[in-house]
């Protein structure tokens, strides 16, 4: 995320600089006030980054809060307009361009994008990835961080009800994925919090009425999504044009067009699907040997790849086995970079997991490194076993 990349800059703004200008000065005041506001406004993104202040917090999807904040974002990038980029020196000069265009990304999400109307999904990083953050890093002792998980517990009525007052028409798909990714966030609440809850059992004890009532709240929500805002989800996931080019320039921080992107990419497609072919066909002669002429001849790149991967799909993982697959090939590829010398491997902690339920149904694996500021350095590799109706 943008922000991750603003905040770790931001890090480098306490450094003195012999050379620094009253231009330097005012941008880096900017700097450490827009960063502050936007942890303060974004609680549960500072928790990701390992800046603990506001573990007890939560995200305030209401429209006046979303007006304020995009008055703030405003009012920074006008702060920033009136810096003469020229006099900045050093990191300063850097830091100032990854600023703005974080700046500029924040207010394209807020006036135009506005997902908070429209995509149910957002709104699970308040109601569970919130308290999944507390539970998942042993940042600090456990009596330090129950309190936050209660406090938190406590807000998410709240979010549910600014839910329930902001989405109107989302996609289909974003509604379905939703209610399964919330039947997680259940889970979550009354099973999933014992890692961390069993470490202190008194507070465990004192958190049980809270966490049947955070259930409870969680499965009112599920049903809402299923009765009430499922029938009205005839919204259309697809951005346009206009605001997919935008988008696209702020993910790839680049002002390449799309239709040079495209053209590269199917370069590099045709690339990639002629060594696939080249690596299939000694595969094709060995699993196939029986194959017509006409196929022997191994003319139809599509049918020889289709083929072979049909064959290696035989043997596949399964749910009980994928996660232990995972860890496998992790090691095996691991092993294969450090034995060439490929890249430089960290020496941090890696565990292969299976994906929490409430992340579900967006990617089939992701990897959670932890943030720049957080002491614990462990690293999660999440893979998703598949769905259960399939």
């Amino acid at each position: 995320m943008k922000i991750i990349i603003a905040a770790a800059a931001a890090l480098s703004l306490s450094i003195s600089n012999t050379f620094a200008t009253s231009q330097d000065d005012a941008f880096q005041k900017i700097a450490h006030d827009y960063v502050e506001q936007y942890l303060q406004a974004n609680p549960e993104q500072a928790t990701e980054l390992g800046d603990h202040r506001f573990d007890g917090k939560l995200t305030d999807y209401s429209a006046e809060t979303r007006a304020k904040d995009l008055a703030t974002q405003k009012e920074s990038r006008d702060k920033l307009n009136a810096i003469d980029e020229s006099q900045l020196t050093g990191a300063n000069n850097i830091d100032f361009r990854i600023l703005k265009e974080n700046i500029d990304y924040e207010i394209f999400r807020t006036e135009e994008l506005k997902e908070p109307e429209w995509n149910p999904l957002v709104y699970m990083q308040s109601l569970a990835n919130s308290l999944y953050l507390l539970v998942a890093r042993d940042f600090a002792p456990a009596e330090k961080r129950i309190p936050s998980l209660r406090e938190r517990m406590g807000k998410i009525p709240g979010v549910i009800a600014q839910a329930k007052a902001n989405l109107q028409h989302p996609p289909r798909i974003h509604t379905e994925t939703a209610i399964e990714q919330t039947q997680g966030a259940i889970n979550l609440v009354r099973t999933e919090l014992a890692p961390l809850l069993d470490q202190a059992p008194q507070m465990k004890k004192e958190l049980a009425p809270l966490q049947d009532k955070t259930a409870a709240a969680l499965e009112d929500y599920k049903k809402w999504l299923q009765n009430d805002l499922l029938p009205r989800s005839d919204g259309d996931f697809r951005l346009g044009e206009e605001k997919y080019r935008k988008k696209l320039r702020f993910a790839l921080a680049s002002d390449l067009p799309m239709e040079e992107i495209l053209k590269r990419a199917k370069a590099d497609l045709e690339q990639t699907q002629t060594a696939i072919y080249e690596t299939a066909v000694p595969l094709y002669k060995k699993y196939f040997p029986n194959a017509d002429p006409a196929a022997a001849r191994l003319a139809d790149k599509h049918k020889v790849t289709a083929a072979v991967l049909g064959k290696l799909a035989e043997q596949h993982p399964n749910d009980a086995t994928v996660v232990d697959y995972a860890k496998k090939i992790t090691a095996e590829a691991t092993g294969f970079v450090k034995q060439h010398d490929l890249v430089t491997v960290p020496n941090v902690p890696l565990d292969v997991i299976a994906m929490p339920e409430f992340k579900r149904g967006v990617a089939i694996a992701y990897c959670d490194a932890p943030g720049p500021l957080e002491k614990n350095g462990k690293t999660f590799f999440a893979v998703a076993p598949t769905p259960k109706d399939w």
